[in-house]
Order: structure tokens, then sequence, then C-alpha cells
């Protein structure tokens, strides 16, 4: 029989610098949030490539100037 242990474990170092990177970033609106969870995993394990970092960046500027774009004609969505 195998026993649930539902202690929590603290996050390493390198796990909370990722959540305090990303959490910036996102702040700054140069990441989506929806990328939160992905970035900080691979940031904690030093994984991110220059790939990654394009794709994140581009597509949190995609978002930005669409939302602008439907800002500007009037759309509140």
């Amino acid at each position: 029989m195998s026993s649930t242990s539902s202690t929590q474990v603290a996050p390493t170092p390198n796990e909370r610098l990722a959540e305090i990177v990303a959490e910036a970033l996102i702040v700054a609106d140069l990441i989506q949030p929806a990328r939160f969870e992905d970035l900080k995993r691979k940031l904690a394990a030093g994984t991110a490539k220059a790939e990654d970092w394009s794709h994140w960046i581009e597509s949190a500027r995609r978002h930005s100037e669409r939302f602008s774009q439907r800002k500007e004609r009037g759309c509140d969505e």
C-alpha cells in the first residue's frame, strides 16, 4: 500500500527566480500570461532557447497589436 504525502516541497532557488522573472515579463507585457508555466519551467530548467524567446515575445507583440487595433475601433473585447 502506498501513502500519498500532501507535504509541499519548497521551490528551489532556480524555480523561485524563474517565477520572479516570468511574472516580471508578464507585468511588462513582454510575455502573454498563457505562456507563464512553460516559461517558468524552461527558465528553471535552463532549457529556454532563442527560438522560445522569439516565439514568446512575438506572440505577445501580436496580441498587444490586436488589442490596440480593437481598442482604436471602439471594440470592448
